[in-house]
């Protein structure tokens, strides 16, 4: 199965080709990429990747740069050391940056593509199933700070994104799994074909079904490429839906110290996002047990270490970007494949009684621990 299409993901300068295949075969194809590259390239991964391909990297002839693997690593520091090494190395405006990795590679790789020289080309080369599907595409590259997720960050498409499911198979179970979260959060705000593909054929994930897998990974990318290109920078306001899940799903990363998987949180944020939607009279309690029972079949781990204060929570979803005057705004479901609109904001302010109502379900149902 090979399929590509080109996304619109900056209107102003870019337009990203986006590849999907079976067999990229990183020891062939890449070397053959770059040698019709007349740029100067050097591939930017993290540890975990770089010793998982080792072997097939170590005869391409360019600068290959690592830094730590894991969430930790998405700091304005790591991008500061990354621009010390381009710098070092002479590096110039007329480079390539390749980000192999997962999310938290191509996000950093990004947002240091955005700003280096201005602006540099990078293409992602994302290695697991979430930056498949979710990281890589649309141009969005930020870093985290204490002060919450993706704080400081770029709108800048790559020029290519290279996807294959020859990289699943190294991929742990765990993160594979948060792939899947962000493919049925796909299903929820857009597509009720792709909800029921993935809640009727759990089989074929436990088989590993490549084309089956790859099929689904592509109508994803399809979801995703659809609403950016609709509002690439979140201006009309219709790319907030790709947002569901995330306003509790990201303030319970920074809560918990990015201890919590991401797939893990946004399931989470999705389960009380859907709750809540339940609760003002907006998604039937039949959909909403069909969320929570994707979910369960598909085993995904759904704990919170520790309880927080409501003090903290309301801190932490302040942060939120699409809070306005700090008052937080949650995208919410009419049904499942249709996000309720809101005169085209397409989230809503919740009144603070029924955030507290859900902060206290969300105990309930995912904490076992003492305050």
């Amino acid at each position: 199965m090979d399929k590509e299409f080109k996304l619109k993901t900056h209107w102003k300068t870019q337009i990203t080709q986006v590849h999907c295949g079976i067999d990229f075969a990183l020891s062939e194809k890449l070397p053959a990429l770059l040698d019709e590259e007349e740029r100067k390239v050097v591939i930017i991964t993290d540890t975990h990747v770089e010793k998982l391909y080792h072997t097939q990297m170590e005869h391409l002839d360019v600068k290959i740069f690592s830094f730590p693997a894991g969430e930790a690593s998405k700091t304005r520091e790591t991008k500061s050391m990354l621009e010390d090494h381009l710098l070092s190395h002479n590096f110039g405006r007329d480079s390539l940056i390749i980000g192999l990795g997962g999310g938290v590679v191509g996000d950093v790789t990004g947002f240091l593509a955005a700003n280096y020289c201005r602006g540099i080309a990078h293409i992602q080369i994302p290695t697991s199933l979430i930056a498949m599907v979710d990281a890589s595409i649309g141009g969005k590259t930020a870093v985290n700070t204490a002060y919450g997720k993706n704080m400081i960050g770029a709108f800048y498409p790559p020029e290519a994104v290279w996807i294959d499911g020859a990289f699943l198979a190294t991929l742990p179970q765990k993160q594979k799994k948060s792939g899947i979260v962000e493919m049925i959060k796909a299903g929820l705000i857009e597509s009720p074909s792709l909800f029921d593909s993935m809640k009727e054929n759990v089989d074929k994930w436990e088989t590993h079904d490549l084309e089956f897998i790859m099929d689904r990974i592509y109508e994803s990318v399809t979801i995703k490429r659809d609403i950016v290109e609709d509002d690439p920078e979140e201006e009309k306001g219709s790319r907030r839906i790709l947002n569901f899940g995330h306003t509790f799903g990201h303030a319970l990363e920074m809560l918990e110290d990015y201890q919590i998987d991401h797939g893990e949180a946004v399931a989470i944020g999705i389960l009380v996002a859907s709750f809540i939607s339940n609760k003002m009279g907006l998604l039937p309690k039949e959909a909403f047990d069909k969320v929570r029972e994707i979910f369960q079949l598909y085993q995904i781990p759904l704990k919170i270490s520790m309880q927080h204060s409501l003090d903290d929570w309301m801190s932490a979803l302040a942060l939120d970007k699409k809070a306005l005057k700090g008052t937080p705004r949650l995208v919410l479901l009419e049904e499942i494949g249709r996000v309720a609109p809101f005169n085209g904001n397409f989230c809503s302010e919740v009144e603070f009684p029924l955030l507290e109502e859900a902060i206290t379900w969300i105990y309930e149902q995912f904490c076992h621990s003492p305050k």
